[in-house]
């Protein structure tokens, strides 16, 4: 399971308004090469390998930042703008491309907002602001961000098992930002390389009932997971232990919810057990792993949460409600 993290560092004079601006970005590399399987798997989410990447805004001098709202999506003009201008919805393309390990210098904060119908590198699914007098540290605040944006992506695409392979993003005020009134979190989604042609907007009005039913019951799990943490248990074990006690009350809140679930299809019913059994299995390994108290005995409890991860219970039943295997998404990238 190993992690990496890189510091992505910037400084850039915005004219005309002459801003000074900085980013870290922080990078949590996929724990295997490999797409994963179930829900279970460690370093696997929404669909796919996930990197997940913080960015910290630091500004310095009279910037304001209350163009970026938690108010609800609103439309924005296509065309030039910032990274502070984005709204939920927005699919756009960063100035300075998708940050990445191979690319370590960010060269400015603009953005191409585009319809979302064109070719494009990202697309805000949610923001969220923070609350409190002090600056409560960087630390602090990437926890938040990994668990508060996960129900934020399901909030916009409740289905994420049949995204694409994506990569998840925010941006978040450091102490000089936090000083000038900011206080808000902005959650945004872009593929690895390549672009997106269309939006990962989902529409509920796109399932039936089974299909609902399904989707919802496995919701508190698969938050759970996108909730996962950018560092380690070498680096922040307190971090992973609370992911593991997420995962553990989400996987058994999920098995709870798809026995009791009433729009699933007859051939469904049998599959949905099976995967509740399984959900309670995974989530008893996750309830021991929340309470090591080393990073060794995390380690050694999570080394067999992969195994029998319900992959195969979970094919079942997404086929009998006719819902897409993970991976088969027409999106790109």
């Amino acid at each position: 399971m190993a992690v990496a993290s890189l510091v992505l560092s910037l400084l850039v004079c915005l004219a005309p308004v002459g801003l000074v601006l900085g980013i870290v970005a922080l990078v949590r590399i996929p724990r295997n090469g490999k797409r994963g399987k179930g829900l279970a798997v460690a370093g696997t989410a929404v669909g796919g390998t996930v990197v997940a990447l913080s960015v910290l805004l630091v500004v310095v001098g009279g910037a304001r930042f209350d163009t970026w709202t938690v108010d609800g999506p609103r439309e924005t003009e296509a065309g030039a703008g910032t990274l502070f201008g984005l709204r939920e919805g927005d699919c756009f393309t960063p100035g300075a491309g998708v940050p990445t390990q191979g690319d370590p210098r960010l060269k400015d904060l603009s953005a191409e907002v585009v319809e979302c119908g064109e070719p494009h590198q990202g697309e805000v699914y949610g923001s969220f602001r923070l609350k409190g007098g002090g600056f409560p540290g960087t630390e602090s605040i990437a926890s938040s961000a990994y668990e508060r944006c996960a129900p934020l992506l399901h909030d916009f695409a409740l289905d994420s098992t049949a995204l694409p392979r994506v990569q998840l993003f925010f941006y978040h005020p450091d102490a000089t930002g936090w000083t000038l009134g900011n206080r808000t979190v902005l959650c945004w989604v872009g593929p690895p390389a390549g672009l997106l042609e269309k939006s990962l907007r989902q529409d509920a009005a796109d399932w039936d009932e089974g299909q609902l039913a399904y989707l919802t019951a496995l919701r508190p799990a698969s938050e759970a997971r996108a909730s996962q943490p950018g560092e380690g248990p070498e680096k922040n074990l307190a971090g992973a232990t609370a992911w593991a006690g997420r995962m553990a009350d989400g996987e058994a809140e999920s098995a709870r919810l798809l026995r009791e679930a009433d729009g699933l299809p007859a051939d469904a019913r049998d599959p949905a057990a099976e995967f509740a059994d399984r959900l309670d299995a995974l989530a008893a390994k996750m309830r021991e792993a929340s309470k090591a108290r080393t990073e060794q005995e995390f380690r050694e409890r999570m080394v067999n949460t992969g195994e029998g991860d319900g992959a195969e219970e979970e094919g079942r039943i997404r086929a009998a409600v006719g819902l897409s295997t993970p991976g088969t998404g027409d999106l790109a990238g």
